[in-house]
């Protein structure tokens, strides 16, 4: 399983920590978009070209946005994986918020310095 994230963002910085403490099994490859492995990874995938989401791939299925941190919270141990339980709200809402979020993130929480 591979997680791919934005690692010039604080809030995907800090969501990639709360993933690592939940994942005990360390089956989730976390990789930045912005690295080599993560541009290949990206290139393999039509349909991820120009998208700006959290990717996550299990078993050559893609996710993204709010389905990715719903698969990604099945994965986790408890508690933390009682997050799957978003996937009750419609994915018109769950996106929806996920974009707000997602627009708004360097503004709300900033970036990460080099």
């Amino acid at each position: 399983m591979v997680l791919l994230f934005d690692s010039g963002c604080k809030l995907c910085n800090s969501s990639i920590k709360f993933v690592t403490k939940g994942d005990k099994k360390q089956q989730i490859k976390q990789i930045p978009l912005s690295s080599v492995e993560g541009a290949a990874i990206v290139a393999k995938y039509p349909s991820l070209q120009n998208i700006n989401s959290i990717i996550f791939i299990a078993n050559n299925k893609l996710f993204i946005e709010s389905d990715a941190i719903i698969e990604i919270a099945k994965q986790l141990s408890f508690p933390y994986k009682l997050l799957a339980a978003g996937r009750l709200v419609p994915k018109k809402w769950r996106d929806t918020i996920y974009k707000w979020i997602a627009k708004n993130r360097y503004h709300w929480f900033g970036r990460v310095s080099n």
